[in-house]
């Protein structure tokens, strides 16, 4: 009976030692993606109950967490302006199938694919996507894409405000 106690009482004091590393790698992960620790609080709710679409929250009235000016331009899916895929942005969005003028392409401050931003100077509320990245030596600036050339060219560059959530 007294060798399994000990038993008991030495796997316990291992697991105990190695408890820190478990808090260590828990903090890890919530450092790095605090989205997947945000969305366990989010009590989302279901539009439908039999295919369980779910309604995401909406940044209609949340304020921006920066609001600056730049360099904003436009440009389309053809060779001449992006690599040999000129319909896969670099996130691995087909905008030619999507066909929403809502996607960015910029290396600001290295937004990651997936930031929403606007341009409220130039589309009220719209919002933009980023899911593509430009030359590396664009750094303040941000691409629209669009469909047709000639708005791209009559769109020209810009300088405007950008609101970043």
């Amino acid at each position: 009976m007294a060798k399994i106690s000990r038993k008991i009482i030495k796997k316990a004091l291992y697991l105990a030692d190695k408890a820190w590393l478990v808090v260590l790698i828990s903090l890890i992960f919530n450092l790095n993606f605090p989205q997947v620790t945000l969305a366990k609080g989010l009590d989302l709710p279901t539009t439908n109950k039999q295919n369980q679409t779910l309604s995401l929250p909406t940044i209609e009235n949340k304020q921006p967490y920066l609001t600056t000016k730049i360099w904003v331009s436009a440009y389309n899916s053809e060779p001449g302006q992006t690599d040999d895929t000129p319909c896969i942005t670099a996130s691995g969005l087909d905008v030619c199938e999507r066909a929403a003028e809502d996607i960015i392409a910029t290396n600001y401050l290295h937004l990651p694919f997936g930031t929403k931003v606007r341009f409220p100077e130039l589309y009220g509320d719209q919002i933009f996507i980023v899911h593509d990245r430009m030359n590396r030596k664009y750094s303040n600036t941000a691409d629209i894409w669009m469909q047709s050339h000639a708005d791209a060219i009559s769109f020209g560059r810009q300088y405007t405000k950008i609101e970043i959530f």
